[in-house]
């Protein structure tokens, strides 16, 4: 028995090695089991039809699968090919979730993709085809089309490096196993039975690990869950929950709305602050004295917060003298990007998979950082601001941060030869802070690495 299901276990790790384990899929916030079943169907079977048309050239296969700026990606792709290669695409794992497509606003149902690419190429007929297998990480944006079905409309693929860890793991636990289990069989076959019912030595000590449970087991790693709120700042302020926007409900109240914001903004800066009731009312009514200050933020706090739905009522914690914004089950995409610009500071360049964590974080926080917080303050404040300098500092901090992480990723670009894509980061980050010189000297001399002498030309100081 020790031996048969050392086998079977053996063939099962091995047949997984072979046919892969499924797609894992997990949903995002917004994202119910029906809708998320429904465009991974779509998803893999446009991804199907794709790899047809890749592999016979034919645009006709991708009609009613792809569209927009997808469909005229692929369509390029098989323009420039006249022997086109067999191609086919394996899913290891997908993301669904609700994200605003960077380009088309319009989209807002992403797929997040790991998986590998395989090519298969004939150089000619007396010579055997090659197989590359790639693997990639792709955000795709789904659009659904009349009929009902969901077509890919956007995406966005990034090579990843071939890794060969799965395998040799793999491998490598087949191997463990039936050593262990021979071992175990000859223990078997040289303990000595004995009359007396107690069993002791040796044969207690093999029969203790045959049949006593295993100590551990193997277990699949945990995929992190997905934010229960998701608010975005730059470009408008947005509050994701369930599938549905919230922001729009604060426009009732703007002192509650200031509050809010204010606490916000708050915990961008420190996601440890605290501020006291006392500094919240003297700012939301600079006008009033102390104790109508304080009345005033009772009254947020016991009436305006209230009426505010959960989404955004649960993130405002209140205490007897203090309060703070809850982050808790809460991504906010600006502190991400002084997350992760405070990760990759100090390093000249980043990998494959940091450069693509790092280009989503970009792609997420262009526009100005909360453009509406200065109507809500100055309706709240009776047009006497109060904040001015702490939320002009901190888009100054934001932009600044956002133009760093931008030009190490164009530095990252540059040493993996794409100056096109470097090129692209640069001037956006020139756009917004022209008065720098770095990122000035910088783009010109990526205009000079991709042939363009004339841009670099124009950048450069003109010599009295």
């Amino acid at each position: 028995m020790v031996g048969l299901s050392a086998l079977f276990l053996a063939g099962v790790i091995v047949t997984s090695a072979a046919f892969g384990l499924g797609v894992r899929t997990t949903f995002g916030v917004g994202i119910d089991n029906r809708l998320g079943s429904e465009v991974q169907r779509d998803f893999l079977a446009d991804q199907d039809a794709e790899a047809a048309a890749l592999s016979k050239g034919d645009p006709s296969l991708i009609s009613g699968h792809l569209t927009g700026n997808a469909l005229q990606d692929v369509s390029q792709q098989m323009s420039v090919s006249n022997a086109p290669p067999i191609v086919s695409f394996q899913a290891g794992s997908l993301t669904i979730l609700q994200a605003q497509d960077p380009i088309d606003p319009t989209l807002v149902i992403e797929v997040q993709e790991d998986g590998t690419k395989t090519v298969t190429s004939s150089a000619g007929p007396n010579s055997a085809p090659t197989e590359q297998t790639i693997g990639f990480h792709g955000d795709f944006w789904m659009r659904k089309d009349s009929s009902g079905r969901y077509l890919i409309a956007d995406q966005k693929v990034q090579n990843l490096p071939t890794s060969y860890l799965p395998a040799i793991g793999l491998t490598a636990v087949a191997v463990v196993w039936v050593v262990l289990a021979t071992g175990l069989v000859v223990l078997r076959r040289r303990a000595r039975p004995l009359p007396v019912s107690p069993v002791t030595g040796v044969a207690a000590a093999v029969s203790s690990v045959v049949e006593a449970p295993p100590a551990y087991e193997l277990v699949e790693p945990a995929v992190g869950s997905p934010p229960e709120v998701l608010v975005r700042t730059f470009g408008g302020l947005q509050v994701h929950h369930d599938g549905k926007n919230w922001a729009g409900a604060l426009s009732a109240r703007s002192v509650t709305a200031f509050v809010w914001l204010r606490l916000l903004v708050a915990a961008i800066r420190d996601p440890a602050a605290r501020p006291t009731r006392e500094e919240i009312g003297r700012q939301a009514s600079p006008r009033m004295d102390r104790e109508t200050q304080l009345k005033q933020v009772r009254n947020v706090i016991h009436q305006g917060l209230r009426e505010l739905p959960p989404a955004l009522r649960d993130r405002i914690v209140v205490e007897p003298q203090t309060m703070s914004f809850k982050l808790d089950g809460c991504e906010v995409d600006a502190i991400e990007l002084l997350a992760v610009s405070a990760e990759y500071a100090g390093r000249r360049l980043l990998s494959d998979p940091q450069i693509a964590r790092a280009q989503r974080v970009l792609d997420a926080s262009r526009g100005v950082f909360l453009p509406d917080f200065d109507s809500v303050e100055d309706l709240a404040t009776d047009h006497h601001p109060t904040c001015t300098e702490l939320i002009r500092d901190l888009r100054e901090l934001l932009t600044t941060k956002r133009v760093e992480l931008a030009m190490l990723v164009a530095d990252s670009f540059l040493a993996s030869h794409r100056p096109d894509h470097a090129i692209l980061l640069l001037e956006r980050a020139f756009q917004e802070q022209p008065h720098r010189t770095d990122v000035r000297s910088r783009l010109a001399a990526t205009y000079r690495s991709a042939g363009r002498d004339a841009d670099a030309s124009a950048l450069e100081p003109k010599s009295n």
